[in-house]
């Protein structure tokens, strides 16, 4: 597994406070067969807008400490980016994006998507970038019509799903919403959001649910394949499915491109 979405830098943002929390994390992702995370502490105007450099630093120390402590889990640099106008020019400022490619980890306003979202998104796109949509589950746009997925993925966005979306760790409706997009093919990464919070770490979890109501191969989509291929830079497919049907237990087989 690839975790693509953590907060687990610690003294950057809300998630850990300290590098032990940040240890003790790793350990547990290791066991849990974790192979390698992506650290992307918010980056967000007024809140979390600290020195980018600052934190490649500490993403540096923190490397060299789980070296040190023969934790054998890979680290990559990133931020969970909040979308105002122009932030396309922050990111190629600051170098915000994925371990140094194209992809960008991207976020918004949780209550309703701004009318100036569609030109922030084509701005991105048209700037070269690659943009993943962290937990769409959770926007109400998209949890009162999950078929708003589908037209930003026509838009050339790509969908990380929260572990804990699934698992109804926010509620029915998240979790309804979540399944939705996984079922039907509207998301291409399952990642854990891990803030440090929680003693338990959930990511094997959803994904073994994955595996038993819909597949194994979308397991491992979401979780190694696509995420590697973030890592490589290489393209990912937007729509992967060639056909749905029904199947047993209300959920769905698949047939994949």
């Amino acid at each position: 597994m690839i975790d693509i979405h953590t907060h687990i830098l610690p003294g950057v943002d809300d998630g850990s406070s300290d590098l032990q929390t940040t240890l003790q994390h790793l350990r547990l992702m290791l066991e849990k067969g974790v192979t390698g995370v992506f650290l992307t502490p918010h980056f967000m105007r007024n809140m979390f807008d600290g020195n980018p450099e600052t934190i490649r630093k500490k993403f540096r120390e923190l490397k060299k400490k789980v070296k040190a402590e023969n934790i054998e889990i890979d680290l990559y640099p990133g931020f969970e980016i909040y979308l105002e106008p122009g932030i396309h020019q922050k990111i190629a400022d600051h170098k915000l994006s994925l371990n140094g490619t194209k992809y960008i980890l991207i976020e918004t306003n949780m209550s309703g998507f701004t009318r100036e979202l569609p030109q922030i998104l084509y701005d991105l796109v048209h700037h070269g970038w690659k943009p993943i949509l962290a937990h769409p589950e959770r926007y109400s746009d998209i949890i009162n019509d999950p078929l708003t997925a589908e037209e930003l993925i026509h838009k050339n966005l790509l969908m990380q799903i929260n572990a804990g979306s699934l698992l109804g760790d926010y509620g029915r409706a998240v979790q309804n919403a979540a399944w939705f997009l996984v079922e039907n093919g509207f998301a291409h990464f399952l990642a854990s959001d891990d803030h440090c919070k929680n003693p338990v770490f959930n990511l094997d979890i959803a994904l073994n649910e994955i595996r038993e109501n819909i597949d194994e191969h979308t397991a491992n989509l979401l979780s190694v394949i696509n995420p590697q291929k973030v890592i490589n830079n290489e393209p990912i497919e937007y729509f992967y499915l060639k056909e749905i049907r029904e199947k047993k237990r209300g959920f769905f087989s698949r047939l994949f491109n």
